[in-house]
């Protein structure tokens, strides 16, 4: 074998190596850093436990990733503490991330300034559409969510 072919085969595994390298790097992961994935999974009706009462009134919110890279921020109405309300933390926008600002009762994207109430409605755009909602319920101290978009 002369030194031209070898250099060829070993351009050729060089660039195969990086090409893995570049896929690997590209794809998505499946999970957020500071989330984790439910220890109960899909209840029978079709509701996925994002957390429990306990995280929610220490830090005010839940937030939690669902199905794939999808989202759900849990936050508890103040004025009325047996309503909950399950929302996609994702702004309407342009997609930016949201979240709850407990002193203010409202969920903000620091992007460019659009502002929700706790059920989602628009109260100061840019954005023009709510957040999207999920249906939530307490079964004993978890936090479940259907993942399915109302």
């Amino acid at each position: 074998m002369n030194r031209r072919k070898v250099l060829s085969w070993l351009t050729l595994s060089w660039l195969s190596g990086m090409l893995s390298v570049v896929i690997g790097a590209c794809t998505k992961k499946s999970s957020t850093p500071g989330t984790t994935v439910p220890k109960t999974g899909t209840t029978k009706n079709g509701f996925v436990e994002v957390g429990n009462i306990q995280d929610l009134d220490a830090t005010g919110r839940v937030l939690h990733t669902i199905e794939g890279d999808n989202k759900v921020l849990v936050i508890r109405d103040a004025e009325n503490t047996d309503t909950l309300y399950a929302l996609n933390p994702t702004c309407t926008h342009q997609g930016c991330p949201v979240d709850f600002e407990q002193d203010k009762q409202n969920i903000f994207c620091a992007c460019h300034g659009s502002t929700y109430k706790i059920d989602g409605s628009v109260i100061k755009g840019p954005a023009s559409s709510p957040l999207k909602t999920y249906e939530v319920k307490v079964d004993g101290d978890a936090i479940l969510v259907n993942p399915k978009a109302i």
